[in-house]
């Protein structure tokens, strides 16, 4: 991204936040009147606010595995951190000044423009980050990132399963690509963890051509001994083991 590109950015950023001062005001009046498209672009994405606001969205965290947290930080080399450990301010934009914010706007407005800046960081950057994502990293099973091929030692007959695990610091992740299944029936995908506890990663239907998805469970790779396809029913239809060694 060139340093232009990433001031037009930042201008954006705070104009919707209605942080603009000063010379950044001046800065965005002029880059309106150089391009006006960023004026739409600004009434777009408050438009965007303003609806994400209306539905009254809330931030919901689901508790984490245990021993998650200190598998991550001793797989990154970070340290955990602690209960009292604090971040550190973040830096002006301008070099010498500090500007703070309330800390009572409420918190259904932060979250309506994080979402909304999660649209401007994806309209600037993800030819970056599409990049970044062709090409995983080699390793064997169970390296961060990489596929991890599986295969079947149970599946119907007339139909092709082609299966992958990637193992990530949230849990693992399951890419499947089929032909064959009952047109219109419910499968579901389940990862079957070392004590027996079962982790459901989603659903799809079967169709008339091939069918790819990915889905995502909360149990990570080193804890997964079974992955598992089942029908509507609940009963196992193709199974394969996959124990790390």
């Amino acid at each position: 991204m060139s340093d232009q590109h990433a001031r037009r950015e930042a201008l954006l950023a705070a104009a919707l936040a209605g942080d603009l001062h000063g010379d950044e005001q001046r800065d965005f009046d002029l880059a309106c009147a150089a391009d006006p498209t960023l004026a739409d672009e600004l009434q777009e994405l408050r438009d965007l606010t303003r609806r994400l606001d209306r539905a009254d969205l809330t931030w919901e965290e689901p508790p984490l595995p245990p021993g998650l947290a200190e598998r991550v930080s001793l797989a990154t080399g970070a340290s955990p951190a602690g209960p009292a450990e604090e971040t550190a301010p973040s830096r002006s934009r301008r070099t010498g000044s500090r500007r703070l914010t309330s800390g009572t706007r409420p918190r259904r407005l932060q979250f309506s423009l994080a979402a909304a800046g999660l649209v401007v960081a994806g309209a600037l950057g993800g030819q970056a980050l599409t990049g970044a994502l062709q090409a995983p990293p080699d390793g064997p099973p169970g390296t961060l990132g990489a596929l991890e091929d599986v295969t079947f030692s149970e599946q119907p007959a007339g139909t092709t399963v082609d299966a992958a695990l990637v193992a990530h610091t949230w849990g693992t992740e399951t890419v499947l690509e089929l032909d064959g299944l009952a047109v219109g029936e419910e499968f579901e995908v389940v990862l079957v963890g070392d004590d027996g506890e079962e982790y459901l990663s989603g659903t799809f239907l079967g169709a008339d051509r091939t069918v790819t998805c990915r889905m995502n469970a909360a149990v990570l790779r080193e804890d997964v001994s079974q992955l598992q396809i089942r029908d509507g029913g609940g009963a196992v239809v193709a199974v394969s083991d996959v124990v790390l060694l």
